[in-house]
């Protein structure tokens, strides 16, 4: 895997390069996963969905199904990468998929993919912004501007929460009062 093709094309860079698949391989890495997203991003090609995305049923998780997932053709079924769960299939899915015939979201070139779902259903775009304190006066006017460059493209009902660390971690609350 191209580390720097995938964060280009994604936005994306990860703490591992790989994914544990078992409960053992991951309890056994010392680096914690992390991933570090870049929102807003403009995706050349992105592939969009006009359904809604498939989820995992584990209480909590939330994960959504993806090239990643573990797919078995003959069960129905595929494992959520992030909890380990093993999920059906929606019918809709199951009477179609196979190892010819894939959804998007599991195709290897659309790592990224945008949902087009009814305005109902969606919750508002939640940001959160670090910023690094410990840095000179001319970074920190640079992360100032980029800051106030960023609040201007948020979209008016997204939630936004601002964080900084340096000697301290301060969590600052930007409520509208």
């Amino acid at each position: 895997m191209d580390v720097q093709h995938n964060e280009a094309v994604n936005g994306c860079r990860m703490s591992w390069n790989i994914w544990p698949s078992t409960r053992a391989d991951a309890t056994r890495i010392a680096v914690p996963l992390g991933c570090l997203y870049t929102p807003l991003r403009t995706t050349v090609g992105l592939q969009l969905a006009e359904y809604e995305p498939v989820m995992c049923a584990a209480d909590g998780c939330g994960a959504i199904l993806n090239p990643y997932s573990y797919i078995d053709y003959h069960s129905k079924i595929w494992t959520c990468n992030f909890c380990l769960r093993c999920n059906p299939f929606p019918a809709h899915y199951a009477d179609h998929i196979t190892e010819s015939n894939l959804p998007a979201e599991l195709l290897p070139r659309c790592t990224t993919l945008e949902y087009i779902i009814p305005q109902a259903s969606c919750a508002p775009p939640v940001f959160l912004l670090l910023l690094d304190t410990a840095s000179i006066e001319e970074e920190l006017d640079q992360a100032k501007d980029s800051l106030q460059q960023c609040l201007a493209l948020m979209p008016q009902n997204a939630l936004v929460g601002f964080i900084t660390f340096g000697a301290m971690c301060y969590v600052h609350e930007l409520a509208d009062k």
